[in-house]
């Protein structure tokens, strides 16, 4: 899984240089080894891995693959546009289509057990950076099918049963996922949120912050705690949501889960 994880950081890295159109070298060391990755206005202009220089954008792919196999891996990146004796590629491209193909090699080996369980049952939508990272790129069938359905909104246990997409479908939306380029979509509850912030501001009782009758017990309050985190949890907001509503919601659902555990020991107020 070394490669993936790598692959993830650096790619994460690439699409957020593209989507900036940014100036500068990336230097990527581990093992004693050294790579650099050379940008000018968001577009890979040249490449070299442990002394040897990409020219076309297949050695380009395969630099970065080598190096998402070192070890202990680290990233330099400097500002200033790279010198002259930088820009090695023949066809210079942009950064993000690099990093699409890398990511398509790296998930190649993940099993799907581990897919499954990363994705869970959620409804995707393609987010900003999923946009930008696919925006002229060349996709596969089984991608551009994903990307249709993505835009509507996209239940994981679905996929494989819609036309076109099937288990590669899968896989990219997995790795879209990865990149920061599918995200569930928010299905919070804004109002219960605001509520549950001003109850817990006015120090309501266990039993109020669960919307339990004074006197309910630990089984009540296991289920009623399992119903209101299922639409306040953090993640049920989305990636995209503001830092300050996750925060909240965060600090709603700790106060729940403390409301259900002293219910359940009978010191509820």
């Amino acid at each position: 899984m070394r490669r993936l994880s790598s692959a993830t950081t650096i790619c994460r890295v690439l699409v957020g240089l593209d989507r900036a159109r940014a100036d500068g070298t990336l230097y990527l060391e581990g093992e004693g080894r050294s790579a650099t990755f050379s940008f000018a206005s968001g577009t890979l202009v040249g490449v070299t891995a442990n002394r040897c220089i990409a020219v076309t954008h297949r050695q380009a792919l395969e630099r970065l693959l080598e190096v998402c196999d070192w070890d202990g891996l680290v990233l330099r990146l400097r500002q200033p546009p790279p010198a002259a004796d930088r820009w090695t590629l023949s066809e210079p491209a942009p950064a993000r289509f690099l990093a699409l193909q890398a990511m398509r090699a790296a998930v190649t080996s993940v099993e799907a057990a581990t897919i499954h369980a990363q994705l869970g049952i959620e409804t995707y939508h393609l987010t900003a950076v999923g946009e930008a990272l696919v925006n002229g790129a060349e996709l596969r069938a089984p991608e551009a099918s994903v990307l249709r359905w993505l835009r509507k909104g996209l239940p994981t246990q679905d996929l494989t049963q819609r036309s076109g997409c099937g288990w590669s479908g899968y896989r990219f939306l997995w790795m879209l996922k990865m990149l920061g380029a599918a995200s569930p979509k928010s299905t919070g509850s804004y109002p219960l949120l605001l509520r549950k912030r001003r109850e817990l501001r006015s120090r309501a009782s266990a039993h109020a912050l669960l919307d339990l009758p004074e006197g309910a017990g630990g089984r009540d309050a296991r289920v009623a705690l399992r119903k209101l985190v299922r639409d306040l949890h953090p993640d049920r907001f989305g990636d995209g949501a503001p830092p300050a509503l996750r925060r909240a919601s965060g600090e709603i659902t700790t106060a729940l889960v403390n409301a259900e555990a002293q219910i359940a020991a009978g010191q509820s107020k």
